[in-house]
């Protein structure tokens, strides 16, 4: 990360009072920036988790996240579905009960590229404030976004925050990375498809897997589907980008 792009962050932290990391239900841990965590506590800034896209995990999933995340930090909770506007009150109460009396309260929202922060601002603006854009694009966010959400409190987005060392598998999980982004799609694919387990892409595709490895599965996902080569054999260039935009449109939940 650039020092120009960790000023702007500092930058953000410094003037809020409140700092929210949105984080993604399905991977909370994996979307954490630890890093940034440390920077708000080291600023003297109070920090809370939004885990938006709750809709997409079981409850007990959610409980035993949250039991987590508090015997590990200590860190208030809050799950929202922003799609959705579920929860969306609950952060509303949080920050008027942050603000107390003070006359103008600002709220820095930190997090990875597509974890949902834009989506997030815009259910908290509500309809006639101003709103920021959205996209399934990783990294639509640039510079530093000001946004009114009600008389005397105000909402700052940042830029999507990648930190040093990730692979891009691990990215492309957080949907931080697009396939189009990715400088190998196959092979990306084949470790979807560990990732996610034979069996469950057995179950969604109708293939049958019996003593076939990742390159085979990715040959029979291809065939199933009619995406294939002028001889007939499977294009697994063309199925490895469908398997990975399938994955991330969460079509093979």
């Amino acid at each position: 990360m650039s020092g120009g792009f960790l000023g702007h962050i500092a930058s953000l932290v410094i003037q809020s009072d409140l700092v929210i990391q949105v984080l993604d239900a399905r991977r909370p841990q994996q979307t954490r920036n630890k890093a940034l965590e440390q920077m708000v506590k080291s600023k003297g800034k109070k920090i809370i988790f939004v885990i938006n896209k709750a809709d997409l995990v079981d409850k007990k999933e959610l409980e035993k996240i949250k039991e987590e995340i508090r015997n590990e930090t200590g860190i208030k909770t809050i799950f929202v579905s922003a799609l959705k506007k579920d929860g969306i009150n609950m952060i509303r109460k949080e920050a008027s009960t942050q603000r107390g009396k003070k006359e103008n309260f600002s709220i820095g929202i930190i997090g990875y590229p597509n974890v949902g922060k834009s989506s997030l601002i815009n259910a908290l603006a509500g309809k006639g404030r101003g709103r920021v854009p959205t996209s399934r694009k990783a990294g639509l966010t640039r510079g530093i976004a000001k946004v009114k959400i009600t008389e005397g409190i105000y909402l700052f987005d940042s830029p999507g925050i990648i930190p040093y060392n990730e692979d891009e598998f691990s990215l492309f999980l957080v949907e931080s990375k697009n396939p189009n982004q990715l400088k190998d799609v196959e092979t990306n694919a084949l470790k979807l498809i560990q990732y996610l387990g034979p069996e469950k892409l057995a179950q969604i595709f109708q293939i049958n897997i019996k003593d076939k490895d990742e390159e085979e599965i990715l040959e029979e996902i291809g065939k199933k589907k009619g995406l294939l080569k002028s001889g007939g054999d499977a294009d697994t260039q063309k199925t490895a980008r469908y398997l990975l935009e399938k994955y991330q449109k969460h079509e093979l939940i």
